[in-house]
């Protein structure tokens, strides 16, 4: 897919959801995992939340190690307590 020729390209992804006024990002270096278990393990995880994915024997994992955090203040905890 792009997403992972430019996880690959890149090196740097940014992960980012939206709701409402609230959203978070999440950001840091990207790498491509094509290990049989990976894939597995990460068709299992999305089966658990969405739905079982179709067989695609080009599936990879695009793994990202995050290094910063972003979002709205309703959902980080800024240490101002």
């Amino acid at each position: 897919s792009q997403k992972a020729v430019n996880a690959d390209e890149r090196g740097v992804a940014v992960l980012s959801q939206v709701d409402g006024a609230r959203w978070l990002s999440l950001e840091g270096k990207s790498t491509v995992n094509t290990d049989i278990e990976a894939v597995r393990d990460a068709e299992l995880r999305y089966a658990q939340r969405y739905r079982t994915p179709r067989a695609n024997p080009k599936r990879v994992v695009i793994e990202v190690r995050v290094e910063r955090v972003l979002g709205s203040s309703s959902l980080l905890d800024r240490g101002n307590d």
